[in-house]
């Protein structure tokens, strides 16, 4: 019987500083073990983050639209 294949999540990036020049070294992804639920919770963060923007989007074009400036 064949062992389940293990999965993986990116959950994002990272890149560490050249101590020399501190410029950026090139981005490493960052993962997590998809387990039971992390595909559920990944989804309720950008879920969260959308509902985020769209209403800093909304409170932008108000107060632009108040102050009569053309979005």
């Amino acid at each position: 019987m064949a062992e389940a294949e293990e999965r993986y999540i990116q959950i994002g990036v990272t890149a560490l500083r050249d101590p020399a020049t501190g410029e950026f070294l090139p981005a490493v992804p960052l993962y997590i073990k998809a387990e039971a639920g992390a595909e559920e919770a990944e989804q309720k963060v950008i879920d969260g983050i959308g509902n985020l923007l769209a209403r800093r989007i909304k409170q932008y074009m108000d107060g632009c639209k108040e102050a009569g400036v053309e979005v």
